[in-house]
């Protein structure tokens, strides 16, 4: 079966490309790599050529994009487009319905992670699918309960070019979980890791908000990525959130607080505990920080969040029982 595989650049996106073609038995035609903020760019500019099948995972849903994909969808249906959309995040019951009534197949589920969902509706028996799927979940959705998962993560993100993410969904698909290969990735990962925490106090500040202390960041290059970063810094400063913003978007981490609510505020959305929101920074502002100076942008940035998590407060995560 000719297929596009439409998921987000990430790990979730990655194994929930691997574990759909499991359960197609068929590698995609095409794998494209984008995220929730981009969405609506990409499918307006999607053109079929000859593929009438689109799967799309681990996609969420901005409400600030919604009109805009909703068209784009018509179109690629028009056009004999079958469509099926995999997701976990938060979605509003009409966006459901709206796009299930244009043709989507909309399979959505919260209470996992974008692999575990397909996985669930697709090819719930295979157990390669359901070993990754749980690797995938515990970092993604922060439930930290599968030591696989803090392994696979380092390696999916210890290359961010799309063609590795490719290679990747190739060896999933024939059932690869971990080998030597892996293995060599993982020590080099750590070991770049280690030296980069040393660093991360010049990219940050901590702030005090009602009582309670936050830690906002501008993004650094190399290790730590965000999630590892995010842990260390909240446990090192005793903060209830973590908010880092790379010039074009901000990302919060929580594990008690939902961050979600913040990104939201800022027309984003994402996971309870792991959210974000395109915002893009005043250019003077981004050079500067480029430059080395990066207390114009850590000013910028620190007030936004001090305003939202002033209007929204801070609410407790009553964490749900997972499915996978």
């Amino acid at each position: 079966m000719d297929y596009y595989a439409i998921v987000h650049n990430d790990f979730d996106g990655t194994a929930s490309a691997a574990v759909y073609a499991r359960a197609v038995n068929d590698l995609p035609k095409k794998v494209f790599f984008t995220e929730p903020t981009k969405i609506h760019n990409f499918l307006s500019k999607l053109e079929l050529r000859g593929v009438n099948n689109i799967m799309i995972a681990d996609i969420g849903i901005n409400a600030s994009t919604f009109d805009s994909i909703l068209q784009s969808l018509k179109r690629l249906i028009s056009q004999g487009a079958k469509i099926q959309w995999f997701d976990h995040h938060v979605w509003k019951e009409e966006w459901k319905k709206t796009l299930s009534d244009i043709g989507v197949e909309v399979y959505h589920d919260t209470s996992t992670c974008g692999a575990g969902v397909i996985v669930k509706y697709l090819n719930p028996n295979d157990e390669f699918s359901k070993k990754l799927t749980s690797a995938d979940c515990s970092v993604d959705i922060w439930l930290h309960d599968d030591p696989m998962g803090e392994k696979l993560r380092r390696v999916v993100e210890s290359n961010r070019d799309y063609s590795w993410k490719e290679y990747l969904i190739k060896k999933f698909y024939q059932g690869i979980l971990w080998d030597e290969e892996f293995e060599k990735i993982l020590v080099d990962q750590i070991d770049k890791e280690l030296k980069g925490y040393e660093k991360l106090p010049k990219y940050i500040r901590v702030l005090n908000i009602n009582g309670k202390n936050v830690v906002v960041a501008v993004r650094w290059k190399g290790p730590p990525d965000i999630s590892y970063a995010s842990q260390f810094l909240m446990n090192r400063y005793n903060a209830v959130v973590f908010a880092s913003i790379n010039g074009k978007a901000i990302s919060f981490r929580s594990n008690l607080i939902e961050v979600r609510k913040y990104a939201e505020k800022l027309g984003g959305g994402g996971h309870p505990l792991a959210a974000g929101a395109g915002l893009k920074a005043p250019f003077w502002r981004f050079l500067l920080h480029k430059l080395g100076y990066r207390k114009p942008l850590l000013d910028w940035v620190s007030n936004i969040v001090i305003n939202v998590i002033n209007e929204i407060g801070y609410v407790p995560y009553q964490r749900k029982d997972i499915r996978i």
